[in-house]
């Protein structure tokens, strides 16, 4: 019989016990019921830190982003400048998206709930975009990119990137998605950071036709 005592089950146990779920079955196929079975606790207690499913999603794809984060991956990369470093974490990003195309899947059938879409808005902003400052501060250092404003126009490229251009928030046709990708180029380009090279270009076009 499940105990009813949050105490013994943390927050993080809960977390971690459904990433396992995720890759193992996939998101469609995880239910609250499981994970408080798996854990020995009772509804009333996993409710003690998650108000509902689509706040875990946010929680679970946090985490999941720490456990892979290509920031960190390509910051720890040796000859490259401050560019091809933030290249590298967005194609890495791409790719994992592409290779994970059911949890990506799931993740963008969570943002249609405004509390998963405002968790990830901040997230965003607050975790993802200070990996952004710090590759553009040194990508002024280095001269591989020239900003004015490295906070203000990372928190923007992040934001372009996993708001403007995800195919799940902004549902369009092949074309202007193309169209988006390339004002996307020019606009990165007009404030200094010439990110988009051909290969993210054709990983970004591939990641729209496979979750369009």
């Amino acid at each position: 019989m499940p105990r009813h005592d949050p105490s013994e089950k943390t927050k993080s146990e809960i977390i971690q016990t459904t990433v396992r779920f995720v890759r193992e079955k996939g998101w469609e196929n995880v239910r609250v019921e499981d994970v408080v079975k798996e854990l020995g606790v009772t509804r009333g207690a996993f409710y003690h830190y998650f108000k509902s499913r689509e706040e875990l999603i946010a929680a679970v794809t946090d985490q999941i982003f720490h456990e892979h984060n290509p920031f960190v991956f390509a910051m720890n990369k040796e000859g490259l400048t401050a560019l091809e470093k933030f290249r590298l974490a967005m194609k890495t990003n791409l790719l994992f998206n592409l290779e994970n195309a059911e949890y990506t899947q799931a993740v963008i059938w969570s943002m249609n709930s405004p509390a998963v879409f405002r968790s990830e808005f901040y997230s965003q902003v607050n975790t993802v975009a200070p990996y952004v400052e710090r590759l553009l501060i040194e990508g002024n250092e280095d001269g591989s990119v020239s900003v004015d404003y490295p906070k203000q126009a990372a928190q923007i490229l992040i934001m372009l990137s996993s708001m403007w251009l995800n195919p799940s928030i902004f549902r369009v046709p092949y074309q202007e998605f193309c169209d988006k990708v390339s004002f996307g180029k020019y606009l990165c380009e007009s404030i200094g950071v010439p990110i988009f090279d051909d290969e993210i270009r054709d990983l970004a076009i591939k990641l729209h036709k496979c979750f369009s």
